[in-house]
């Protein structure tokens, strides 16, 4: 069984690039205009670049081909 971390070792792990990619993106779906966006990822230490890192999903095969 696993022990519970400590909030030490919690504060430990280092987001990956995915999941700050992520958390830029959900921070800006939540936030009311541009300028709390800024404020916001100001606080978290995030930067706007960062939620572009996830690039775009690939569209699934078997579907619709565009022409």
């Amino acid at each position: 069984m696993q022990a519970r971390p400590t909030p030490q070792q919690a504060d430990a792990h280092e987001p990956t690039p995915q999941e700050r990619s992520r958390a830029v993106r959900a921070t800006a779906h939540h936030a009311r205009d541009a300028a709390q966006l800024a404020e916001l990822l100001d606080m978290l230490g995030l930067d706007p670049d960062e939620g572009r890192g996830g690039g775009v999903p690939q569209a699934r095969s078997g579907g619709p081909s565009a022409a």
